[in-house]
């Protein structure tokens, strides 16, 4: 039976200004009608949803998330000598928690033994209920590179390439680099470029014959250069990215995920955090909120990606990051965009992030105005996914 919420103040996902007084239909997990109340067609609908006073969404995409971490700063090298079926358990209800939120749908960019591979799985088949998850299985590193602990470590373009294949055998819907060092727990730290271009080249060729899209994590412009000669098609982090990158990175449909909320996470806790964190947080946040700016400016897309599972940083709280990048040039309708219809599009996710006859019926409500108070999406009063109501 086809259902339906009316009245609601529509944002459609593509960062166009909210229809007030808008029906919305669908019927078998797909909507089939959109427009004003006064020409909606109710008959043999159950239920609807009186939504005056309330705005209806798309489902939200959380562009980067790490389902499998805890949270906590012991948590980013613990993960690693975990029972695996905590790690299991605790990957599962993060997704739920995303699903709660009204983030319907998921990128996770990197898990221990590519458990995020198993959750999707098991999104998909219904065994859970959840966030629909977009998985990079294990993120790839050189031996002693940043994210060990997520990854599989591989040296030259040859093992790298074998590598890729071989998340992909796994079951990786996407494949993720660790090309430059980081922030959180030992490796590479920083700005240091730890693979090389040949390296990512092979990673990118290999990806992409199978139809895979490549993310790379990266801090600093050298390496921001060299991910862009290779062709990736995200950039995690973009850390320091100057205006020319951001106009080739526009130019070459590259998208950036910023997750600038994951750095605010670490300053604001304050106490017990270890003081080299700590700096490296407060470094790096400088630079990258600059960079991501200038970006906005240049006209790069930029996607709502959280990091989450990192330490304070639990899973659910993408408004976060909206708000950082409505701040940072992109205004309210265009961080709802991130969030939805450019994160839809960047990451191939066909039928997401608008709300348009033929979409796929993921949506969220809320009480109010998000265009003027963008903290309304955390309280969400009712999601939808494929068309069934989960919250």
């Amino acid at each position: 039976m086809p259902r339906a919420i009316t009245g609601a103040l529509l944002f459609d996902g593509t960062g166009g200004p909210p229809r007030p007084s808008q029906t919305v239909r669908w019927h078998r997990g797909r909507i089939e009608w959109v427009g004003a109340d006064a020409e909606a067609d109710l008959a043999g609908v159950d239920p609807v949803i009186d939504a005056h006073g309330a705005a209806v969404l798309p489902g939200l995409i959380d562009a980067h998330v790490h389902l499998c971490f805890d949270a906590t700063v012991e948590g980013v090298e613990g993960v690693a000598s975990e029972p695996m079926g905590a790690v299991r358990a605790r990957s599962m209800h993060a997704a739920r928690i995303l699903l709660g939120a009204g983030i319907t749908s998921a990128r996770d960019q990197g898990s221990r033994e590519g458990v995020a591979v198993d959750v999707a799985r098991a999104q998909r088949a219904g065994e859970i209920p959840g966030a629909r998850i977009l998985a990079s299985g294990r993120g790839l590193t050189p031996t002693g590179g940043h994210g060990w602990m997520i990854g599989v470590e591989a040296d030259g373009p040859d093992a790298v390439r074998e590598a890729v294949a071989e998340e992909i055998r796994r079951g990786a819907d996407v494949i993720k680099l660790f090309p430059t060092g980081g922030v959180l727990g030992s490796g590479a730290h920083g700005f240091d470029v730890v693979m090389s271009l040949e390296e990512v080249q092979a990673a990118v060729e290999e990806a992409h014959r199978h139809g895979r899209l490549v993310g790379a994590h990266v801090h600093g412009p050298a390496g921001i250069d060299m991910v862009l000669e290779a062709g990736v098609d995200t950039i995690e982090h973009a850390t320091g990215i100057t205006e020319a990158q951001a106009v080739r990175s526009a130019d070459a449909g590259v998208a950036l995920v910023p997750t600038l909320a994951a750095l605010d996470a670490i300053i604001e806790h304050g106490t017990g955090i270890p003081d080299d964190l700590m700096r490296r947080a407060r470094d790096i946040r400088h630079v990258a909120a600059a960079g991501i700016r200038t970006a906005i400016s240049a006209g790069a897309t930029v996607l709502a990606g959280t990091d989450a599972g990192t330490p304070f940083n639990p899973p659910g709280l993408l408004v976060r990051e909206m708000q950082i990048l409505a701040d940072l040039g992109l205004g309210t309708l265009g961080a709802v965009a991130a969030a939805t219809a450019a994160s839809a599009d960047a990451l191939r996710l066909d039928g997401l992030g608008r709300i348009q006859p033929g979409a796929i019926a993921d949506l969220m409500v809320v009480a109010g105005d998000p265009s003027v108070d963008l903290s309304a999406l955390a309280r969400p009063g009712l999601v939808v996914q494929d068309g069934d109501f989960v919250v």
